[in-house]
């Protein structure tokens, strides 16, 4: 059983550390990061990695309650397998490439005034209906 909970463990590894976006920022004025390169995103590519994270975070919580009810291994593996190619093609089917978005969720974790920016994108989108 130890080598599932493992599985499972790093199953939802890969489903929440690309995927930092909707976290807020820990405030770090006392270690300055000048070594990151800044990369720069368009206001429309980071619309579409929004609507990819909130895709992929609905399907985690999808997945995950069956994850965690899979009688063996090789179940939770192929549930991995569906979900992993789920949050693929949601990504894709947002127009991101998945490079593109791993890119941005990437580029996030060491640039704090991009989190801020996808964060408001995340609460605009949140909060105004869809139409």
């Amino acid at each position: 059983m130890k080598p599932f909970a493992k599985f499972l463990t790093l199953f939802a590894l890969l489903l929440t550390v690309p995927f930092v976006a909707a976290q807020p920022a820990s405030p770090q004025a006392n270690a300055p990061k000048t070594s990151a390169p800044k990369v720069s995103f368009s206001e429309p590519q980071l619309k579409q990695f929004a609507d990819a994270y909130r895709s992929i975070v609905m399907l985690s919580r999808e997945y995950a309650p069956k994850l965690k009810a899979a009688a063996d291994i090789k179940e939770a593996e192929a549930l991995n397998k569906e979900a992993q190619g789920k949050m693929i093609a949601a990504i894709e089917k947002t127009g991101l490439s998945k490079s593109k978005y791993q890119e941005i969720a990437n580029s996030i974790k060491s640039n704090p005034a991009l989190l801020e920016k996808v964060n408001k994108i995340l609460q605009q989108t949140h909060t105004k209906p869809q139409q």
